[in-house]
């Protein structure tokens, strides 16, 4: 597993069977988000938000399932084994179009001390509820010696 760097790098991510791949062009330092809804909280989302042109899909797209109640954002999942990899849309209020990765379906990435701007998604308000780094039990350089 390798340390987050400072800067824009590109990431490798997968789902759990290999036949949704992706790269993406990201900068930790920008921080990350979870989401209180019952979307977010029932898949356990936590992403990061880029442009398109920061995503860059390496499989065939018939192996999506996309799913969506509105056409605002569209969730995209491995029809194989269902691993939501990233999501997509165009909301005006939050800048335009955008891509949405699953941060944990990056691959050898030690997610730890990255920052999680908590919001409110729940009552519709995004109001920002904490922003706490990123603690993985699994990590690295939080196992005892």
């Amino acid at each position: 597993m390798s340390q987050i760097p400072n800067g824009v790098r590109t990431y490798r991510g997968s789902c759990h069977c290999g036949n949704v791949k992706f790269e993406v062009d990201l900068d930790f330092g920008a921080g990350s988000g979870r989401c209180n809804c019952t979307y977010c909280t029932k898949v356990a989302l936590w992403g990061a938000t880029v442009k398109p042109a920061a995503f860059r899909l390496l499989s065939d797209p018939e192996m999506l399932g996309d799913y969506s109640r509105s056409s605002l954002v569209h969730h995209r999942f491995c029809k194989r084994c269902g691993v939501r990899t990233h999501g997509h849309g165009d909301i005006p209020e939050v800048g335009g179009e955008f891509v949405s990765v699953s941060l944990n379906c990056l691959d050898d990435v030690d997610l730890s001390g990255v920052n999680v701007r908590y919001v409110d998604g729940r009552h519709d308000t995004w109001a920002l509820i904490a922003t706490l780094p990123h603690t993985s039990p699994f990590s690295q350089r939080n196992a005892r010696a």
